[in-house]
């Protein structure tokens, strides 16, 4: 498929698209369970990519709540993998980490590495389409656009300005649900959420793990931008 010309508005979710797990802040969490390996920043949107990959696959086969660990010990299997932890290091890693998520021990620094090629991409949409982002992250959505420089709550400043969450970010946009594209990384949330809410969506796929389904598809924010004009 290709994007509609149609497009008023677009929608961002934040994490996977803007930030991806910090691979020196996943190490340390390793190290701590016991497992001494690095993982690399060079890797770090790879690997979570093809984690992504492993979720699409397990719920083509089976219904998961997103919040169940079976979701996440597929992603890490995957994510693992692409950073070079290889046979049984694969299993201890994945229980480390998903000791970590059931005690909360060091999450809220896990999501904190920034994509700065898809910032920049982001701050070039912002001048042709008026943006929105609403994510379902641990709260810290809002410090961590100002922080990391993605954009600002307030109209007066450096960055560009979005609305506040989804009927709201609708609403303060002023389009229609079918002509605003919303941009996501998962099939399971973003692309059949945003299906399901009558909006067009587009999965970033920078690694063409998703070619076997025929929603529409990105590699990054960049052709985004192109695609729009931007």
């Amino acid at each position: 498929m290709v994007l509609s010309e149609h497009i008023d508005a677009v929608v961002f979710d934040m994490g996977r698209v803007f930030i991806v797990p910090d691979p020196t802040v996943v190490s340390e969490i390793l190290r701590r369970g016991g497992l001494d390996c690095e993982t690399s920043i060079e890797l770090a949107a790879d690997a979570h990519y093809v984690g992504v990959r492993g979720i699409t696959e397990l719920l083509a086969s089976q219904t998961v709540a997103e919040n169940d660990l079976d979701i996440w010990a597929h992603y890490d299997r995957g994510a693992f993998g692409c950073v070079g932890i290889v046979g049984t290091g694969v299993d201890q890693a994945i229980e480390i980490r998903a000791a970590a998520r059931r005690d909360g021990s060091g999450l809220h620094k896990v999501w904190r590495h920034p994509l700065q090629a898809d910032i920049v991409a982001f701050h070039r949409i912002s001048t042709v389409r008026p943006v929105a982002i609403v994510s379902n992250n641990d709260g810290t959505a809002v410090d961590q656009c100002r922080d990391l420089g993605i954009c600002q709550l307030d109209p007066n400043g450096p960055l560009p300005f979005v609305p506040a969450i989804f009927d709201p970010a609708l609403e303060a946009l002023g389009t229609a649900r079918d002509r605003t594209l919303y941009v996501g990384d998962t099939v399971h949330a973003d692309v059949l959420g945003a299906g399901r809410a009558s909006l067009q969506v587009v999965q970033l796929d920078p690694l063409d793990l998703h070619v076997d389904h025929d929603h529409w598809r990105l590699p990054d924010l960049d052709a985004l931008a192109r695609h729009l004009g931007a």
